[in-house]
């Protein structure tokens, strides 16, 4: 015979209560689990804000003197405060330039006889040196040391058959009429990528007489990445829209060399040697595409 199971009233009343409580407890719970999660990505994404900033200043700064160097050298010129004909009075103009100017790596003029007059600074080092062709026409280039004066001293290296106008920052120049950006490029020794920022340089009647360029070592911009501080395990890197690397913080080479024939080709960042910076770049090349589809489909 089944005995009849009662339930009391105070179960009745109990189990009910416990199940609310459990029920808000969870509720609470996810709920400041959710706000919590908010929070951390809303400082996550402001504190993202903020290095960008930084980056996107000085990459601003980095990039505006340069033109500004040359406006005022170009100026001077014009107005025959700088005498182009003067070798000696160029190089050492540049000479306290590039002593002034930290993140410039070297300033020069190629006149419209193919000479150059060239005063710069080593990477990683603070000595500097000139550079000059012969009888300042094209032909062969010299690279002196230089003393705390200025003054040149040690014969560095010489280069046979220079000629500025066939260079890619007096072309440009010259095309544009203008202030001129030249494509990144691999320096010839191997240090490091650069840039040149140039524009043309005219007599008071509008004559041409060259051109003024300045190089930037883009080293530059990774030193300044690598001394940002993202957490413990984030990294910066830059590249151009055809994904080659411009600088990173990870202090990985951008560029690699051929042991055959000693050529060198730029990275993309795809390739890489850090996971880090491959993953986010594919990352970032599967948003561009799922964009430029919605722009063009959507």
């Amino acid at each position: 015979m089944k005995k009849n199971k009662t339930i009391s009233l105070k179960t009745i009343l109990i189990v009910p209560f416990i199940a609310l409580i459990v029920i808000i407890t969870a509720i609470i719970g996810y709920l400041s689990f959710r706000n919590g999660q908010k929070a951390v990505n809303n400082v996550a994404g402001q504190l993202q804000n903020e290095i960008s900033k930084r980056i996107e200043d000085h990459l601003s700064e980095f990039l505006n003197l340069p033109q500004q160097i040359n406006h005022i050298n170009a100026v001077s010129i014009q107005k025959g405060q700088l005498n182009v004909k003067n070798v000696t009075s160029l190089e050492h103009h540049f000479w306290n330039q590039v002593k002034v100017f930290k993140s410039v790596s070297s300033i020069y003029f190629g006149n419209n006889q193919g000479g150059l007059v060239n005063s710069g600074r080593e990477k990683d080092s603070d000595s500097q040196y000139v550079i000059i062709t012969d009888n300042f026409e094209s032909g062969p280039f010299k690279k002196f040391n230089t003393d705390s004066l200025g003054k040149r001293t040690d014969l560095l290296l010489t280069a046979p058959d220079f000629d500025a106008r066939k260079r890619l920052w007096y072309k440009g120049a010259i095309e544009s009429g203008n202030q001129f950006w030249s494509p990144v490029y691999i320096l010839f020794t191997g240090q490091d990528l650069a840039i040149a920022a140039s524009r043309p340089a005219y007599d008071g009647n509008g004559d041409l007489l060259g051109v003024v360029s300045i190089d930037l070592f883009l080293s530059h911009i990774s030193s300044f990445l690598e001394n940002l501080s993202i957490g413990k395990t984030g990294h910066a890197f830059i590249m151009e829209d055809s994904g080659l690397l411009i600088a990173s913080s990870t202090g990985t080479k951008l560029f690699t060399e051929s042991k055959e024939d000693k050529t060198r080709k730029r990275l993309k960042s795809i390739e890489s040697e850090s996971p880090l910076i491959r993953h986010a770049s594919a990352s970032l090349k599967s948003k561009f595409k799922e964009r430029k589809l919605k722009r063009r489909f959507g």
